[in-house]
């Protein structure tokens, strides 16, 4: 009689575990402005979500080896962004798709440096995000990056490789720049609404920090945001 009911709770679990990964599922991806919806089983979302975080893991790894700081890691992984990811060949369709991709493609629009520099940042252990922010004027929009070095978003604009350093021999913070009438020349934005912001993109790379954020959002804690 035990065995039987072993075998029937078996069973059961089997067939709820199968019924759970073959929930169906979408990710959202976009070409030339266009997005699409691309159904598929759960456990094939989930399986390709563990891959990516590996080649994250194992990439930023490779790109910082040997480094002993924040700043020789953030340095290391802009270099390598830089020296990786061309812009888009003309003719070739413009797509928004995971970081991953990018990578592989090797080309992307300005906003995807940043997005694979703080990418690789956040899975080096350095805090990381890109926020549009507007130029002076609030003439128009562009990408940057901000990374937390030594207690302060230092600011990086990973398309063109640039960076500024203070009188001090530090790189420049948001803080840093507002305060300086010659970095203002030079980086002519509005950091203010960035000043204290929180992002999670980086994050949801990862899968424990991607459960929380899942769950959260199911409680209505976190705003809703394209899922790739």
């Amino acid at each position: 009689m035990k065995n039987r009911r072993r075998l029937f709770a078996a069973i059961v679990i089997a067939t709820l575990v199968f019924a759970v990964l073959n929930i169906d599922v979408s990710i959202k991806q976009g070409v030339n402005g266009k997005y699409r919806q691309i159904h598929m089983p759960f456990y094939v979302k989930w399986t390709q979500f563990l891959s990516r975080h590996y080649e994250y893991d194992r990439l930023s790894k490779e790109i910082t080896k040997g480094c002993k700081t924040d700043e020789e890691k953030a340095l290391a992984i802009l270099k390598w962004t830089r020296e990786n990811i061309k812009d888009v060949p003309i003719g070739m369709p413009l797509k928004d798709d995971h970081v991953l991709n990018v990578i592989i493609r090797g080309c992307g629009v300005p906003e995807q440096f940043q997005d694979v520099f703080t990418t690789l940042c956040a899975y080096s252990g350095i805090p990381a995000f890109f926020e549009k922010v507007y130029t002076k004027g609030n003439k128009a929009r562009y990408a940057l990056s901000f990374v937390k070095i030594n207690g302060k978003w230092r600011v990086f604009d990973a398309y063109s490789g640039k960076y500024f350093r203070t009188v001090r021999g530090d790189i420049a913070s948001a803080e840093d720049i507002l305060s300086s009438k010659s970095l203002t020349e030079k980086f002519p934005y509005d950091f203010k609404p960035v000043i204290g912001a929180r992002t999670l993109r980086p994050y949801k790379q990862m899968p424990l920090k991607r459960i929380v954020f899942e769950a959260r959002k199911t409680l209505g804690l976190e705003k809703e945001e394209v899922d790739r």
